[in-house]
């Protein structure tokens, strides 16, 4: 499977763009989601949608730290799993309007779980990028893109060298602490 090369190149844009607050320093997002997971052709997973949430905390300079879980059950040919994936982000935010465009990388860890006690997991690193799109005055719609590149997967074979878990997530995000 080759790299996906789309989520890179945004990261790459957006932080060539000159630095503007997105929210101040101290501010909390809080949401839920909906994660749609399209995985490794090694994995020979069905896509599906999957739940989970995150928490994130506004740092100065445009600068968040954010985490996330989801959880995912997807079928395989004889067998079904549990995926949960949790990431940990420093995002780059850029404000437009009060919405934002959001790039950044970090850290992933993933559980397969096979039922019966055969449990796998692996990390490796992330990258994402996404909208911030403003509802209502603490209340945002968020769209993210994110991939993440797993050097020594769970199932490493030969002819394997590294997984990448495409996802796509679309939730609601509500900031606390936030004003205009």
């Amino acid at each position: 499977m080759q790299p996906r090369v789309l989520p890179l190149a945004a990261v790459s844009i957006l932080l060539l763009a000159g630095p503007v607050l997105c929210q101040r320093p101290g501010t909390i997002e809080v949401g839920a989601m909906a994660r749609f997971t399209d995985y490794d052709n090694s994995l020979s997973f069905n896509s599906t949608v999957g739940i989970g949430g995150r928490l994130g905390v506004f740092l100065p300079g445009g600068l968040s730290i954010e985490g996330d879980i989801s959880r995912t059950s997807s079928d395989r040919p004889g067998a079904s799993v549990k995926y949960t994936p949790m990431h940990a982000f420093l995002l780059y935010n850029y404000r437009l309007g009060e919405s934002s465009l959001f790039a950044g990388g970090g850290y992933v860890h993933n559980k397969y779980d096979y039922g019966g006690g055969s449990d796998t997991t692996d990390s490796g690193i992330a990258v994402t990028v996404g909208l911030r799109y403003h509802l209502r005055n603490m209340v945002k719609l968020r769209l993210d893109l994110n991939e993440d590149f797993i050097p020594s997967p769970a199932n490493k074979a030969p002819a394997q060298s590294f997984n990448g878990n495409l996802g796509m997530e679309l939730g609601v995000s509500f900031l606390i602490g936030f004003r205009k």
